[in-house]
């Protein structure tokens, strides 16, 4: 039976299947109204590209099915919960099909709600089960407890509550109290319970604990938590809002998310532990001495081995002495700041014959800094070698700078996008500081592990964004979802905190139409999105940053 399935597990057939499934995500991400009004040809490829997944990924499940069996048996295909998920993937695939071609002949409209479907197609790249759990239903508790429903605003004096029009209402609108604490209205004005609609007055509030949970959680991420602590004092007591949302702020946003972070940062390294007891050595990064690596003894101890690279080039040894001492690198930072300072003196005058004057004389002079870099980077791989000059990090950028820049000097690239290694330069003078050049080598480590972590972040917000794109792109009017680009652009400012509860609030307004189930789906969405990336992969980040700090101590200790 394994050796019927041996030609699943071939590298050619693994290779075909995560492109299928790649394609289908690009297939997904391709799939609205609005893109395919821009490109309508989009609108047949993304028809075919699914048609061709489905019947792939049919074939791989028919033949394990045909192997292992469907029911019976430990090896069974629906034993395995992996292929519960790749059978929904396959399922959702050809419901996704069904809907387009209803959409092609015209039998469903092409905003219709239908599109949610294809929803949780771009999870076929990934297969989650994460868990998360947090302490916000107290405050959720006792913010129904402690303020209730606020629905007491200011009114014109005769107003007609059962027909309130913003004429009647303050400017700006407030909320007042019926009782001797809060806000009074002044003359003509009275305070009076009005009900408004939700999209009008609003998603937050202490009216329930569904509503409570859900503005507890916005005003733990410190966005917009001050006006809703306004609106408590113009209502109630002023003592609560203060107490509630002081203490709110100070264990939720403050607390409580740090330690979550210490729990993330205390996980990664036990991890880092395991790891290192199974791995037999470890490679240290020290400059240009980058020869030593960590092995571990037969007592179970880590030391430092020098596997004794030739580290001279071609030129004499006297030359290695002059690169490695201090009074070059000393002349070669002061040159980099003459060099900044120059380029910063750059200005505009919108005066064509002055500004074609000015740009004669900084190619020149830039021309001349050029030379200068390029000679050093020359003298470099000639006194060390050109395969031990490109194991240092710096010394790889300092190349790129080099083929970059001289580049940028020639007439047709000058003042193009060559610009850019003539502006990276600067990043040289970190090495003028030892301390924070130090400092940073110990916080980015050798990069793999925040590469790595960066390239999870990216994928994430690709897949996201997909979701996201494919839930809201129906409806009409909702451009942060209309395509792509926008959706990703949504879903990336949802990441970095930034409004991102206008953003959901938008995609609130347009939902409310269709009932409360999915309006509070709606609020759902944007809230885990938002603790994903905020409290989980932010704690990622400070793990593996404390994480390389910690090995750096190490690295000190073993070395002494």
């Amino acid at each position: 039976m394994v050796g019927n399935l041996e030609w699943t597990n071939k590298p050619l057939a693994k290779y075909i299947f995560r492109l299928t499934g790649l394609l289908s995500f690009i297939s997904t991400c391709m799939n609205t109204p609005k893109t395919f009004e821009y490109h309508p040809s989009l609108q047949y490829t993304t028809f075919i590209i699914d048609i061709t997944c489905a019947i792939i990924l049919t074939f791989e499940a028919a033949a394990k099915m045909k192997t292992r069996g469907i029911f019976i048996g430990d090896s069974s295909y629906l034993y395995d919960r992996w292929n519960h998920f790749d059978a929904i993937m396959v399922l959702n695939i050809y419901f996704s099909i069904i809907l387009q071609t209803f959409e092609l002949i015209g039998i469903i409209n092409k905003y219709s709600y239908f599109t949610i479907i294809r929803s949780p197609r771009p999870f076929i790249l990934i297969k989650p089960d994460l868990i998360y759990s947090s302490p916000f239903d107290l405050y959720a508790i006792l913010g129904v407890q402690f303020f209730g429903s606020l629905t007491f605003h200011c009114v014109r004096n005769g107003t007609d509550l059962n027909n309130v029009t913003q004429s009647d209402l303050m400017i700006p609108d407030t909320y007042c109290s019926p009782t001797k604490d809060g806000f009074h209205c002044p003359e003509n004005f009275t305070c009076k319970k009005i009900e408004i609609q939700r999209n009008l007055r609003g998603y937050n509030g202490f009216d329930e604990i569904a509503t409570s949970f859900f503005s507890v959680y916005e005003s733990a991420s410190q966005e917009g938590w001050i006006f809703l602590m306004y609106r408590a004092i113009d209502s109630l007591p002023s003592w609560r809002a203060y107490f509630y949302f002081i203490t709110l702020i100070f264990f939720l946003a403050w607390l409580v998310k740090n330690v979550f972070i210490a729990v993330i940062i205390e996980t990664f390294a036990e991890i880092r532990v395991q790891f290192q007891q199974m791995w037999g050595s470890i490679e240290v990064t020290s400059g240009i001495e980058a020869t030593n690596i960590l092995q571990k003894a037969d007592n179970s101890t880590l030391k430092l081995v020098n596997i004794g690279e030739k580290k001279k080039g071609v030129a004499p040894a006297i030359f290695l002495k002059i690169v490695q001492s201090p009074v070059f690198t000393k002349i070669i930072m002061i040159v980099v700041l003459a060099n900044t300072i120059f380029t910063a003196t750059i200005e505009h005058t919108h005066n064509e014959k002055l500004d074609k004057k000015n740009r004669e004389f900084y190619h020149k002079i830039e021309t001349l800094f050029t030379i200068f870099f390029d000679l050093e980077a020359l003298l470099k791989i000639f006194s060390m070698g050109f395969k031990n000059y490109i194991r240092r990090s710096i010394f790889i950028f300092e190349f790129m700078l080099a083929v970059g820049t001289t580049l940028h000097c020639f007439p047709s690239f000058y003042r193009s996008a060559f610009t850019y290694f003539q502006v990276l330069r600067v990043a040289r003078l970190l090495k003028s500081i030892p301390l924070l050049e130090n400092f940073l080598s110990k916080i980015f480590g050798p990069g793999k592990k925040l590469g790595s972590l960066i390239l999870f972040t990216m994928c994430l917000l690709l897949i996201t964004s997909s979701i996201s794109m494919q839930l809201f792109c129906f409806i009409k009017g909702l451009e942060q979802f209309e395509t792509f680009p926008r959706a990703f652009m949504s879903m990336f400012r949802i990441a970095m905190n930034d409004g991102w509860t206008e953003v959901m609030y938008s995609a609130m307004d347009e939902v409310f139409e269709f009932g409360i189930f999915f309006l509070c789906l709606t609020a759902l969405f944007f809230i885990f999105f938002h603790l994903l990336t905020n409290s989980i992969v932010l704690s990622l980040f400070v793990a593996v940053i404390l994480d390389n700090l910690e090995l750096d101590e190490d690295v000190k200790t073993i070395k002494q």
